[in-house]
């Protein structure tokens, strides 16, 4: 009955050691065989749970930035368009006076009558 027994008497537990692998971010590979993961930087084996809550963490962090990116992408793409339509009204002006120069009045959106800028009245901001 003796031999069955094992004793303990030669464990000892060292809480203050730090954690093996401390590769930031750790690029994880996991052995499907063997149940184990490892850290392909450094090559330490890695807790399982571990593991898991460092992807867990870092997916929160790729979801944040993400998330600031749409908003950057969104008002870049506000700024670009508000740059087109002054470039275009812009061009509209240009190609305006190019004409007025080779003689030709613009005509009016709404009568399709033609007239001479020079007796437009007033200016408003518009659409």
């Amino acid at each position: 009955m003796e031999n069955n027994i094992v004793s303990f008497d030669i464990v000892r537990i060292n809480r203050s050691r730090d954690k093996i692998c401390k590769c930031n971010p750790a690029h994880y590979e996991v052995d499907t065989t063997n149940r184990i993961v490892t850290c392909q930087d450094c090559g330490a084996i890695v807790n399982e749970f571990d593991a898991l809550v460092s992807l867990a963490g870092r997916y929160e962090e790729i979801e944040k930035t993400q998330q600031r990116m749409l908003s950057k992408a969104q008002s870049y793409a506000k700024l670009a368009d508000e740059e087109f339509q002054r470039m275009r009204r812009n061009k509209v002006f240009r190609d305006m006076e190019s004409k007025y120069r080779n003689g030709l009045f613009p005509m009016c959106p709404k009568c399709m009558q033609a007239f001479d800028p020079v007796h437009i009245q007033g200016w408003t901001r518009g659409n």
